[in-house]
C-alpha cells in the first residue's frame, strides 16, 4: 500500500526552546504559506500522486499544537475541506510532548486529525537535560497514553547520540518507545550542524560526535527491537533537499542512504552469525530486498569475498517476505534474535 504526505514544514514554530542540535531551517528554509499557495500545493500534489493508495496533508518540524490557536484553526480547516471531498484520508502532524494534553486533544476531534508524531528523541532523563528538550519521560508517557486512547495512529521520532548518549541509554529508548506500541518510528542519529549549541560544545570539548561505524553496530540493534515488534521504522538517519545542507553538517554520522546502509549491515551480520560450509554462498530473499542483501554499494559481496574468499549469490524469492532470508533451508530473521 502506497502512501503520500504532502508536506508543510514548519521550522521552528510552536518551539518553546531550542534544543542544542537543532536547526530546522537547514533542513526545510519554508514558512507557513498563503491560503492560495497552500491550495496550489494541495492540487499539485493531488494531480501528480492519483495512483496513491493514500494521503494525508503534513505539519511537519516545530511544535504544530503550540502554534497560536488561530493559526492552527486556519490550516486545519484548510485541510479539512480536501477530506471532505475525499481527495484525502485525513492531516498529521508533530509536535513536543508536553505539547498534548485533554484539552488540545478536545480541540484537534474537530478536525479530521488522523495521525500525530510525537519528538520523543530519548526517554533518559539525563539526556534529555543535556540536549535541552524541555520535556521529561512523565511527558512522554501522558502524551503516548492520550494520543493512543483517543485513538489517533501515534508515530515517535527518537535520535541517538544526543548529548550524555550512549550505547545502553540508546537501547534503553528505543526498549522504552517500542512498549508504547507506536503505530511507526523515525530514527535520527545525531548531527553536528554548523551555528548550533552543540557544534559550540563540540568545540569546547564538551560533546564528541558519533562516528558511521558506531552509529551501524547501535542501529543493528535498535532496528531489531522495532523490526522483532513489527514497529515500521519509516525513516532512518536525516534527509533535506535543501542544496546547503550537507555543507553545514560539522561533524556526525551523516550519509544520505543511511537506511540502506543499516539494512545492508544487518543482513552481512545475521549470515556472518550463521556462515557454515566452503563455496559460494546462496541466499534466497524478498525481490525487494536483493540489493539490500548485496549491500549498499556491492559492499556485503566485497565482505564475504576478501573475508572469507567466498561469493555471495542472491536470489529473488517471491514467497519471502521482507527483512529475512532463507540460507541452507532455513528462514532467518533480519532482526538479532539474541537481545
Amino acid at each position: 500500500m502506497s502512501h503520500i504526505n504532502i508536506p508543510f514544514f514548519l521550522p521552528h514554530m510552536g518551539c518553546t526552546q531550542r534544543c542544542v542540535y537543532c536547526d530546522q531551517n537547514l533542513i526545510a528554509n519554508e514558512k507557513l504559506p498563503a491560503e492560495e499557495e497552500f491550495r496550489r500545493k494541495v492540487e499539485a500534489y493531488l494531480e501528480a500522486s492519483k495512483k496513491a493508495d493514500s494521503m494525508e496533508i503534513a505539519f511537519f518540524g516545530g511544535s504544530f499544537t503550540v502554534l497560536p490557536r488561530e493559526v492552527q484553526k486556519k490550516y486545519l480547516s484548510l485541510a479539512a475541506e480536501y477530506v471532505g471531498k475525499g481527495a484525502i484520508r485525513g492531516i498529521r502532524f508533530s509536535t513536543r510532548p508536553d505539547a498534548i494534553d485533554h484539552e488540545i486533544i478536545n480541540f484537534l476531534e474537530e478536525y479530521p486529525v488522523t495521525t500525530i508524531e510525537l519528538g520523543v528523541q530519548s526517554a533518559d532523563e539525563r539526556v534529555l537535560t543535556a540536549s535541552k528538550r524541555g520535556h521529561d519521560l512523565v511527558d512522554i508517557l501522558k502524551s503516548t497514553s492520550i494520543v493512543k486512547r483517543r485513538g489517533y495512529r501515534l508515530g515517535i521520532q527518537m535520535m541517538t547520540g544526543l548529548p550524555g548518549d550512549d550505547y545502553e541509554r540508546s537501547v534503553y529508548t528505543a526498549d522504552k518507545i517500542a512498549a508504547l506500541r507506536p503505530q511507526f518510528v523515525r530514527i535520527y542519529p545525531t548531527l553536528v550542524l554548523k551555528g548550533t549549541i552543540l557544534e559550540q560544545m563540540m568545540n569546547r570539548g564538551e560533546y564528541i560526535p558519533w562516528e558511521i561505524e558506531e552509529t551501524l553496530e547501535l542501529a543493528d540493534v535498535i532496528m531489531s527491537i522495532f523490526l522483532r515488534e513489527n514497529i515500521p521504522v519509516i525513516r532512518l538517519g536525516l534527509y533535506s533537499e535543501n542544496p546547503d545542507f550537507e555543507s553545514n553538517i560539522a561533524a556526525g554520522p551523516y550519509h544520505p542512504a543511511l537506511k540502506s546502509l543499516v539494512l545492508s549491515r544487518m543482513y552481512r551480520n545475521r549470515l556472518e552469525e550463521r556462515l557454515a560450509g566452503s563455496g559460494d554462498i546462496h541466499l534466497k530473499v524478498s525481490p525487494f530486498d536483493v540489493s539490500t542483501a548485496y549491500g549498499h554499494g556491492g559492499q556485503n559481496r566485497q565482505y564475504f569475498m576478501e573475508k572469507y574468499g567466498r561469493r555471495l549469490c542472491v536470489k529473488s524469492e517471491e514467497t519471502l517476505p521482507r527483512y529475512c532470508f532463507e540460507y541452507q533451508g532455513r528462514h532467518v530473521p533480519l532482526y538479532k534474535e539474541n537481545l
